[in-house]
């Protein structure tokens, strides 16, 4: 890889968005994280012409052009098309709400900033501040590709840079490195479909037993939009299809790291036959049980390290095999709603369950994610 250190005024930017030479969407790139208050922060400081941090583009060969893929900056690129919006005849970005699938997103175009303590929108300017406008610089690193480059050292380069300002979580790494692996696509299409929607990413959840108990989950419930949603799922819904593969409980940043690192083990092989046979009764009888009782309000279904222990014990024991199917059925689902009840703050705990309970609320509630803490909830 070359990398060429240059600028590019805002008008020739503007213009390879108009032209559709630069893509937002790459493989590895995030959603739309930025709030409406960093977008307005930043356009500020680029109105007033103070500097704002490089973007990083790689340019791939499309016929007798070059195209741009973004690498970093993506969060500033939308901020900037989303001010610029579409309503001024003299600088406009053309299909503004097109690189946006969610309302929220395409409700923030054409946005306002403060400017000399007003409220000001870009197509109420003076012409005299978008002519400087137009000039800006923005600082441009542009990478150019030779043949032996892959897409796993532009990844590496993504997440290098990224580790500042929003920070890369590791299931973003694990996502962008493992954008091929067989295991983490077959799990995906468990619980969604990628679609791409004009010039955005949309992930179509499925309406199915893993999605509608995942959904539960608190943490996947405080999800800012339906992508973000999905990708929750998908993270917890790869820890347990692990834990059924393996029957051992392991740290979620071990597991992760062993993806990232591309390690040749059998974790990356896809979903098999067999494991979606014993995933899918556990989940549809979780569906059931939900469906019928107060199941699904309680900590079991909605706080992680509970739920956790809920789907790996149900996976791992006889429980399913013996009480489980019909017509014992209700019989397990009777037993985990009464045990439920005694994860509410004050609980009534018979005597003989004292010891039991406070140890099982004690591995719950300190490092819930180290093996030896899960193996005691399990037990």
């Amino acid at each position: 890889m070359q990398y060429n250190n240059r600028e590019m005024k805002l008008d020739q930017l503007i213009g390879y968005f108009n032209s559709k030479k630069i893509n937002l969407i790459p493989p590895f790139q995030r959603g739309h994280v930025w709030t409406l208050t960093d977008r307005r922060r930043l356009l500020e400081n680029m109105v007033e012409g103070r500097p704002i941090p490089a973007i990083f583009l790689y340019k791939e060969a499309a016929g007798s052009t070059f195209e741009y893929n973004i690498l970093d900056g993506k969060q500033r690129l939308e901020s900037l098309i989303l001010f610029i919006g579409g309503k001024r005849d003299d600088l406009n970005v053309e299909g503004v709400k097109n690189y946006f699938f969610y309302q929220k997103e395409k409700d923030q175009a054409d946005y306002d900033i403060m400017i000399e303590g007003k409220k000001t929108r870009f197509q109420d300017l003076p012409d005299d501040v978008v002519r400087r406008f137009r000039e800006y610089a923005i600082p441009t690193i542009e990478i150019d590709l030779d043949d032996d480059s892959t897409l796993d050292e532009i990844i590496n380069l993504f997440v290098d840079i990224n580790q500042k300002g929003e920070p890369v979580k590791r299931f973003d790494i694990v996502k962008a490195i493992g954008h091929e692996n067989p295991l983490l696509l077959s799990v995906f299409d468990m619980v969604a479909q990628k679609q791409k929607r004009q010039e955005d990413i949309f992930y179509k959840k499925k309406g199915n037993s893993y999605t509608r108990v995942l959904d539960r989950l608190q943490t996947v419930q405080n999800a800012k939009d339906a992508n973000q949603k999905v990708d929750r799922m998908w993270e917890r819904l790869v820890e347990i299809v692990l834990f059924n593969r393996t029957k051992s409980h392991r740290e979620p940043g071990r597991v992760l790291k062993a993806f990232i690192k591309n390690e040749q083990t059998s974790d990356n092989d896809k979903i098999t036959t067999h494991e979606v046979q014993r995933l899918r009764l556990c989940f549809q009888f979780l569906d059931k049980a939900y469906s019928e009782t107060n199941l699904g309000t309680t900590r079991l279904a909605r706080d992680l390290p509970h739920f956790y222990t809920l789907a790996t014990t149900l996976l791992v024991s006889s429980l399913l095999d013996a009480d489980g199917a019909p017509p014992a059925y209700p019989k397990l689902r009777d037993k985990l709603v009464a045990f439920a009840g005694l994860l509410i703050d004050e609980p009534i705990v018979p005597e003989a369950l004292k010891d039991d309970l406070a140890e099982y609320r004690k591995a719950a509630a300190r490092q819930t994610t180290h093996p030896g803490q899960r193996r005691i909830r399990q037990e």
